[in-house]
């Protein structure tokens, strides 16, 4: 008897699993009191047989045309290659050098592969509608677990780095945002008006100032798209509220809100908690060797905290190249996602959401310890790469 899976099935299975199934793997290791390490190893495993699966079920689309696919294995195997050199040739600290196998176990199999089976699926056969409903209620969800748990305990589920829990939130504002921007119709407007707060204050209790901006720039984005001046001035009125909000806080907050505490002294003074030193620190061993880079990190395992940075501090301006020139299909076809009259309308929501990735990696997180930036930037890419083709099955 022959056993049938619907592509369909697996799409969503699959593309559900890298836009929340992080979140999922990072929760509930706390309360459960296990070894947040141990607690992922099962989805890490489940994404790797399923990105198997999907490249080997989808590798007549495969093609050496493909130039993000060529673009993508062809910069990982380079900083692979450069991730030995450094090990090999460069002093790190002791705690550094062990982690040498399992960095690359990451770029090979949690980046790598993943990215790669996220560009050869058709997206034009996927139903983003529910899937972006499923990521709803998921992250809201694990949220009110979080703060029921948290108000008993005094803790959150999560164990995860305070900036990538503020995105948690970040996440689920972006998602209900659009949603009662162009989806209203399909959901009950108090839940989501539940749901924005709900994120909202996730942000802002994460101390983080990164989701901060994050939203603010995934939102501005969705009501340009909205095309309505009235939504745009709330926006800039409620911008300025916020900045307001934040300068009186330095003034008469008692420092309540970290957040914004930060957010002040990056808008008032300028202030990069300690980056500084790492981007001019980057830019010397670039410039030591600005055509192939230097070292990927630096002695004691630090990053210079932005992805152009570190692209040209590790890679060069061949790498940088190599890496960007997968997104080429987004620029080609940039309307998918800029026309809200154009295509699914659920792509903005996908992109908006890459926004979110794209402006943390300016400021946190190196090339291979983000995998949500990863898999938003290939889905995206494949998106465009489908409707450039006309892929239909």
């Amino acid at each position: 008897m022959k056993i049938t899976i619907n592509n369909n099935f697996i799409y969503k299975l699959f593309l559900l699993s890298v836009m929340v199934g992080n979140t999922i793997a990072i929760s509930f290791a706390k309360p459960l009191e296990m070894d947040p390490r141990n607690f992922s190893i099962p989805y890490r495993i489940f994404i790797i047989v399923l990105s198997v699966f999907i490249i080997y079920r989808e590798r007549i689309n495969i093609s050496f045309k493909n130039i993000s696919l060529i673009s993508l294995v062809g910069f990982w195997i380079f900083y692979i290659i450069k991730l030995t050199y450094s090990f090999n040739n460069y002093s790190f600290n002791q705690d550094v050098i062990v982690s040498e196998n399992e960095d690359i176990f990451r770029v090979l199999f949690m980046n790598l592969l993943p990215s790669a089976a996220l560009l050869c699926i058709n997206y034009n056969k996927v139903d983003f509608k529910s899937i972006t409903k499923y990521c709803l209620f998921i992250l809201c969800g694990l949220l009110i677990v979080n703060y029921i748990y948290g108000y008993i305990n005094l803790d959150h589920i999560f164990s995860t780095y305070y900036i990538m829990y503020g995105h948690i939130g970040a996440s689920l504002f972006i998602i209900s945002l659009f949603l009662l921007l162009f989806c209203k119709k399909d959901y009950k407007l108090y839940f989501l008006f539940f749901c924005l707060f709900l994120g909202l204050f996730n942000v802002i209790q994460s101390m983080a100032r990164s989701p901060l901006l994050a939203i603010a720039i995934s939102s501005f984005y969705m009501i340009l798209l909205k095309g309505n001046r009235k939504y745009l001035l709330y926006a800039i009125t409620l911008l300025l509220l916020l900045i307001g909000l934040i300068f009186l806080h330095e003034q008469y907050g008692d420092g309540l809100i970290t957040s914004f505490n930060r957010m002040y002294k990056w808008l008032a003074q300028g202030d990069t908690s300690s980056r500084g030193p790492l981007y001019r620190g980057a830019l010397e061993i670039f410039y030591s060797n600005p055509v192939l880079g230097g070292r990927i990190l630096f002695e004691d395992g630090v990053h210079p905290h932005n992805i152009f940075l570190e692209l040209l501090m590790a890679t060069g301006i061949l790498g940088l190249i190599i890496y960007f020139l997968k997104f080429l299909p987004v620029f080609q076809n940039a309307s998918i996602f800029l026309n809200i009259n154009k295509s699914n309308i659920y792509y903005k929501a996908i992109f908006a959401l890459f926004l979110q990735y794209f402006t943390l990696v300016q400021t946190s997180c190196n090339l291979f310890n983000i995998p949500e930036f990863l898999y938003f930037s290939s889905i995206i890419i494949g998106i465009s790469y489908s409707a450039k083709n006309k892929r239909i099955e």
